[in-house]
């Protein structure tokens, strides 16, 4: 059985008690606003006017400075003019603990419009500064500074939010016309600039998915640059096929991180200079056309410093996540089974019935049926799904009764009913058919398709928009589903003429069709849930996350050690209940001759699922899976509102060592520690969880043993516990489980 053996002062269990409001400024006249109140602990409240606050968040303004603030309790970001008028990001500063993050004073925004490169500021000789505006939004604070480059006959505004809890600001820029004559075209457009000091880069690689193993798939790295070194990192294509657009400075003892809230092609640098660090988010490659009927808005960006004392880099961004993103959207981790690895394209009406029926009793809650269910799938292979795509018609010789009566069959249940489309690509033996996709829609890259048998479609064509909005919604009536995994599998730059973009921002301006339609299914279908798929993690960034309710990590779901690299790496930038895989037979591990409990709290620190065929299985399998599944069940609300510390080095690790991973929720009253043991050999760890509240005492139990004491939150961060593998071990993964008095 698994042990929790104390260090020192963990005793045995007992019980103890223990509106929107908008201001303007002009340049050259400050408006006279009375002071909003503010939550305690606010430092800049009694030094600086506040114009607007929600929560913690707030804007505040000192004009005998020209600067104005915008932040939360712990973040407080100066933005303004420096003496010679350029528009200037001044400082980051922690309220709560008075550090500055030592920023050095410059513009943190640049672009290029026409052959013009513009500065922000208050001359007149370019952009020149309007006005400021301060707002209360639903979610939080947002400040926009507006310019005008009169000659050029543009405006410009940039834009900072701020949401509670986080000390996250996001930021962006908007560009229009401003006479129905006037245009330009956008070219070197920067998100944000920042320089600091010198200090450790930590990145996160992409899915990576045409080397041969994906073992290199999501791997933090870190690094210290040399003098003169550069770091250049993006994606040109699907946004994390590389790279997740995220970065961290860390100096251990605070950490700066930035990155992108965008789903195309991006590009991030970090520049030593001397003994100070460049960091720069941009869109390298995107040239956008503005026009008095084409406003701009480019991708959002964010940035923000946290203690490492008092959390992680996910940890601070999860609010951001939670209301700047999702607008209050929380996530919802199902016991998941899919059909794909167990079945391919071979389902039928007859094999999902019994499947619905044994995943039922196993106490699965969702059942998605993946790809095959459309007339001609698997019309050259059992993992043939490219044929027929696009003719969104349900294949009824395989299902006589339709979808709709699996769905029926899996709420009679109790389930919720899921289905597998990739509404961005058809077969091409699809196209101009009557009411399907025509050929002018197709995406093509110097006329070129991309594929001899499949073509995308381009988004940006309202047509094609419209045509695909349509197929989903009648398919959505028709089987009353609950759940979409929305899947990419391919991905083309399209410069064809006719679909309403330019040559180099046919991505650009699909990207932003796609938002529109996931906006537009969830004001439609407020509970539906939808799955971010992109042939595994391909598009797994914050735009996605902004719309979507989970996110599968990888196809390559095996072995186990690979599932725990992708989620003790991911979990850096994401929630850990974002985040998917399955756990299936595979002649990698086969699960007859393999550690059972394992595999599947493997899987337990994200989105936990099932692929599998399940009348294969043993009643021992059986009786296991039954019975992991009631536990992930308690650990699930845990997981859903926590953020992950890994305690450890990445998996995968030797055979004689150890992971840990900690989730701990916000409210820090509960977390979980997954311990994993590399092999059966009997051995012990000491283990020092962060992140709980050192004036609590939390009572401590072991997933197979039960209760296991009490010891304060201070003492089980300074003194650890020790986990304890033996003979009577049930596994070798073992979790422990926090729950505060």
């Amino acid at each position: 059985m698994a042990l929790l053996v104390p260090v020192r002062r963990l005793h045995s269990p007992h019980l103890h008690p223990v509106p929107t409001r908008r201001y303007r400024l002009r340049a050259g006249l400050i408006l006279f606003l009375a002071l909003i109140a503010m939550p305690p602990r606010r430092a800049v409240s009694a030094v600086v006017p506040i114009l607007v606050s929600h929560g913690d968040a707030f804007v505040a303004h000192d004009s005998t400075s020209d600067r104005w603030s915008i932040g939360s309790r712990d973040l407080d970001v100066s933005i303004g003019f420096d003496p010679a008028g350029a528009f200037t990001l001044h400082s980051i500063t922690n309220p709560v603990t008075g550090r500055s993050w030592n920023v050095t004073p410059a513009p943190d925004v640049s672009l290029t419009a026409g052959t013009k490169r513009e500065v922000l500021g208050k001359s007149t000789s370019g952009l020149s500064f309007i006005n400021a505006q301060a707002e209360e939004t639903n979610d939080g604070v947002r400040l926009t500074f507006t310019f005008e480059d009169r000659g050029a006959g543009i405006l410009v505004s940039r834009v900072y939010a701020c949401y509670p809890g986080s000390p996250t600001v996001e930021a962006w820029t908007r560009i229009q016309a401003t006479s129905p004559g006037a245009s330009a075209t956008l070219a070197d457009l920067v998100a944000w600039q920042i320089t600091m000091p010198v200090s450790t880069v930590h990145t996160l690689t992409g899915l990576r998915g045409l080397t041969a193993d994906h073992e290199d798939a999501f791997t933090r790295e870190s690094r210290d640059l040399d003098p003169g070194e550069r770091l250049d990192f993006g994606a040109d294509a699907r946004s994390t096929q590389e790279f997740v657009p995220v970065v961290s400075v860390d100096d251990g003892r605070d950490e700066f991180f930035g990155g992108l809230v965008w789903s195309g092609a991006w590009n991030m640098s970090v520049e030593r200079l001397n003994d100070r660090l460049r960091v720069t988010a941009s869109f390298q490659g995107l040239s956008p056309t503005v026009s008095f009927d084409r406003p701009v808005e480019l991708p959002h960006g964010f940035f923000g410093v946290t203690s490492r004392a008092a959390t992680t880099v996910s940890g601070a961004l999860r609010q951001f996540v939670l209301s700047g993103l999702r607008h209050g959207r929380r996530f919802q981790p199902l016991v998941t089974y899919n059909t794909w690895f167990a079945y391919g394209t071979t389902i039928t009406e007859g094999i999902l019935n019994d499947e619905i029926d044994r995943a039922a009793a196993l106490g699965v809650e969702l059942f998605v049926v993946d790809a095959g269910w459309y007339v001609g799938a698997g019309a050259t292979s059992d993992s043939d799904f490219e044929s027929g795509l696009g003719s969104w018609a349900t294949d009824t010789d395989r299902f006589p009764s339709g979808l709709g009566g699996l769905a029926d069959r899996a709420h009679a249940l109790g389930m919720k009913f899921g289905l597998w489309v990739e509404p961005e690509r058809v077969s091409l033996d699809t196209v101009d058919l009557p009411t399907l996709a025509r050929e002018s829609w197709l995406v093509t890259a110097n006329g070129s398709y991309g594929s001899p048998t499949t073509a995308l479609v381009c988004l940006s064509d309202a047509g094609a928009r419209q045509w695909v909005w349509d197929e989903l919604v009648a398919l959505i009536e028709d089987t009353h589903v609950d759940y979409l995994k929305w899947d990419n599998n391919f991905w083309l730059n399209c410069n064809r003429g006719g679909h309403g973009h330019g040559a180099t921002d046919g991505s650009f301006t699909h990207v932003q069709a796609l938002y529109g339609l996931y906006a537009d299914l969830h004001e439609r279908y407020p509970d539906l849930m939808i799955e971010n798929v992109a042939s595994g993690g391909n598009r797994l960034d914050f735009g996605m996350l902004r719309y979507t309710d989970v996110a599968w990590m990888d196809d390559k779901t095996d072995p186990s050690a690979h599932v725990r690299h992708n989620l003790e790496g991911l979990t850096f930038a994401y929630s850990p209940a974002y985040l998917s895989s399955f756990v299936l037979d595979s002649e990698t591990e086969p699960l007859y001759e393999a550690d059972l409990r394992f595999i599947l709290r493997s899987r337990m620190p994200g989105a936990f699922g099932l692929t599998l065929r399940t009348g294969a299985l043993s009643n021992e399998q059986i009786a296991i899976l039954k019975d992991e599944i009631a536990n992930y069940k308690t650990l699930r609300d845990i997981v859903a509102q926590s953020n992950a510390i890994l305690l450890s080095d990445q998996a995968p690790l030797s055979d004689d060592s150890w992971e840990v991973l900690e989730e701990i929720a916000d409210d820090q009253a509960n977390a979980l520690v997954f311990v994993f043991k590399g092999n059966a050999d009997e051995g012990r760890l000491l283990v020092r969880p962060r992140g709980l509240r050192s004036d609590v005492d939390y009572d401590v139990r072991s997933l197979d043993t039960g209760p296991m004491g009490t010891a304060s939150g201070d003492s089980l961060m300074a003194d650890g516990f020790e986990a304890v593998h033996n003979a009577e071990s049930h596994s070798r993964a073992h979790v422990f489980v926090f729950q505060a008095r």
